[in-house]
């Protein structure tokens, strides 16, 4: 082999090298770009050069890909131990008082033995276990009552002012009771001092809209609402004319109760 074909191969050969440098620089700047400036937005390159983990938490195999394609990617994360919701976050930063009252605002029980008459005008209440003995009150549709015991076919029960006797058979009674409990609960918030009623759960805003009374009560429509308002954490939402409105949390007290029956005078 002559000098000069030995030279036109030592040529071929580096010209081919810088042709392979030439497009692995390129494929790499291509990369790159994709990462940075893709569909995927900002990624965040993992120790491992052929992994990056996209926003929404994705594994994918970057080494060797052409823009636009990946390489198997990894189911997303589901939430799980430790994961927190907006709301449970708010929650979590409440102050002590504050989550005090959005616990009791929102955690209550249903009284063992409840029970609702079962009538579609009234049940009658008697002082004794007996037809004859006098009425005492009377429970209404759906009103609701606590029994104590049972003695036959007559239930001692108790609702708000009335005690006394009933027909055990005109009760809703047991897991149905309870169903209908939860369905029907009625909640009401009392005005403790005067308050500014607010179109918004903040008081950010020009939002009064009206203002509570002391001892002034309301039909609630929302027991606890959570606000980013740092001053005012907690709204409870109110009825308010043909509309909702809102107060502070710290300016009325949260009940719960059910239809009480009518004592009879």
């Amino acid at each position: 082999m002559t000098k000069n074909q030995i030279l036109t191969i030592e040529i071929v050969v580096i010209a081919l090298l810088v042709l392979l440098l030439a497009l692995k620089l390129q494929h790499k700047s291509e990369r790159n770009e994709w990462l940075e400036e893709g569909e995927h937005g900002v990624v965040e390159v993992l120790t491992d050069p052929t992994r990056i983990k996209t926003p929404d938490g994705r594994i994918i195999l970057v080494d060797d890909v052409t823009p636009g394609l990946t390489g198997p990617v990894e189911p997303t994360p589901t939430p799980g131990e430790g994961f927190m919701t907006d709301e449970e976050r708010k929650v979590a930063a409440l102050s002590p008082d504050d989550l005090a009252r959005y616990r009791a605002a929102t955690d209550y029980q249903i009284p063992e033995g409840i029970a609702f008459a079962k009538v579609q005008e009234s049940l009658s209440v008697r002082e004794k276990a007996n037809g004859d003995s006098k009425t005492v009150g009377t429970l209404g549709p759906y009103n609701y009552c606590i029994v104590e015991s049972v003695e036959g076919e007559w239930a001692k029960i108790t609702s708000g002012k009335v005690s006394g006797y009933c027909r055990a058979s005109y009760l809703i009674t047991g897991e149905e009771a309870v169903a209908y409990a939860q369905e029907n609960v009625q909640c009401r918030a009392k005005a403790v001092d005067s308050a500014n009623i607010r179109s918004a759960p903040t008081t950010k805003l020009d939002n009064v809209v009206g203002s509570a009374k002391k001892d002034s009560t309301y039909k609630v429509t929302k027991a606890a609402v959570l606000s980013d308002d740092p001053d005012a954490p907690l709204f409870v939402e109110i009825e308010y004319g043909d509309s909702v409105a809102y107060i502070a949390m710290g300016k009325v007290s949260v009940s719960y109760s059910w239809t009480a029956g009518k004592a009879v005078k």
